[in-house]
């Protein structure tokens, strides 16, 4: 079972989404734990790739597992601007008004936890 560890980046109740090279969806920033590596470590590996950016802080939200994947999701907070990096081709700030296809594992485990919970609208 692959491993990935993932960052939920908030900005006025939205979600940061990214996508790559050939996608048809978005999906949180982020990736597979390597051996060795801490789901902390990966992410912060991750988002360095990614997002050009330092994680600041990482707070636990969920795990779960989903087409044999286990997912851990942090809520992340970076210490600067974005800058695409040579993994990602795009980003957006999704709120359930978006209409763009997104992972499945996003859409059905993290998008009704977050709006719940009011950190999304």
């Amino acid at each position: 079972m692959k491993h990935t560890a993932r960052a939920i980046i908030l900005r006025n109740k939205k979600v940061l989404l990214v996508t790559g090279y050939n996608a048809s969806t978005y999906w949180t920033p982020g990736g597979g734990i390597e051996e060795g590596e801490t789901p902390l470590q990966a992410l912060d590996r991750e988002i360095m790739e990614e997002l050009g950016a330092k994680v600041v802080s990482a707070t636990p939200y969920m795990s779960y597992t989903y087409r044999k994947r286990q997912v851990e999701k942090y809520i992340v907070e970076i210490d600067r601007d974005i800058t695409v990096g040579h993994e990602i081709t795009g980003i957006l700030w999704y709120d359930k008004d978006t209409e763009v296809k997104t992972s499945d594992g996003f859409m059905i485990k993290v998008v009704p936890k977050l709006l719940k919970e009011g950190l999304m609208e």
